[in-house]
């Protein structure tokens, strides 16, 4: 039996994962043997409620990482998603701060291997924090260096002139992988598909560029804080809170309702 076909979406927080999954499962083309893994980091599954009206089946891990903390929920999910819809293709949103690199390794090693095949990964850029990539730490980086189809995506909140020069200096850090410049993460999904998945040799380049440590999310610093209230937030306070937000805060999400 075939191995499925496994694509792996992963970017920094915020860079727009979840909109380009949107974007896909709004394809007027033949979804029938697709499923989706989400995976969140924090306790409440937001993405997966934007991802609800679809089709295609949606299995969502939350309140961890699948490049540490749950790499076994994410074999058992896996598992399950196979027995109960044998698609012959899976897409995974990896939460902001997962390791593609430890991902790839993991399915490698997992009882997973020879069911699933080497994961095509496709890596979704925020244009617009490029300019302050020394901030991120390895795991921004080694999803970009990961990558074999990267969407730079946002590209709107650049200069034109700013656009070309970016992407050249990306070509370095990666100069395998297709660079395709988005908006809203708008693409034909027919590019994901027809990209060259991962050939061995690289893959074993990914992983002499991975820290030797597999660091969990929590040991590189980062923190989940869940929060939820049934009365009507205040917009002027509201407004005004999120415009004092720290700069350690690197992503807030979610439903509010406003008075």
């Amino acid at each position: 039996m075939e191995p499925n076909e496994v694509i792996l979406i992963t970017g920094f927080l915020g860079a727009g994962k979840t909109t380009l999954l949107r974007n896909i499962l709004q394809w007027p083309g033949d979804l029938s043997s697709t499923a989706v893994l989400v995976n969140e980091f924090g306790k409440v599954g937001i993405d997966g409620e934007l991802l609800k009206g679809f089709k295609t089946p949606i299995v969502e891990l939350t309140n961890g990482c699948i490049c540490c903390s749950m790499q076994g929920d994410m074999v058992k999910s896996l598992e399950e998603i196979t027995e109960r819809f044998h698609p012959k293709r899976i897409l995974i949103e990896a939460t902001g701060v997962a390791d593609p690199l430890e991902v790839i390794r993991f399915l490698k090693t997992s009882r997973l291997k020879g069911r699933v095949g080497a994961p095509r990964v496709v890596t979704v850029l925020d244009a617009d924090i490029w300019k302050g990539r020394e901030y991120f730490g390895p795991v921004f980086h080694n999803q970009i260096k990961a990558a074999q189809v990267l969407l730079f995506n946002k590209v709107d909140l650049l200069r034109k002139e700013d656009v070309s020069r970016d992407m050249e200096q990306i070509r370095q850090v990666n100069p395998s992988c297709s660079i395709l410049p988005t908006h809203h993460c708008r693409i034909d999904p027919e590019v994901l598909w027809s990209s060259p998945g991962p050939k061995a040799d690289s893959l074993d380049s990914f992983f002499l560029m991975a820290h030797s440590h597999n660091e969990s999310a929590a040991e590189l610093g980062y923190v989940a804080f869940s929060f939820k209230e049934e009365r009507a937030f205040a917009g002027t306070c509201f407004r005004r809170f999120i415009a004092e937000m720290p700069l350690s805060l690197y992503r807030m999400k979610g439903f509010v309702y406003m008075d």
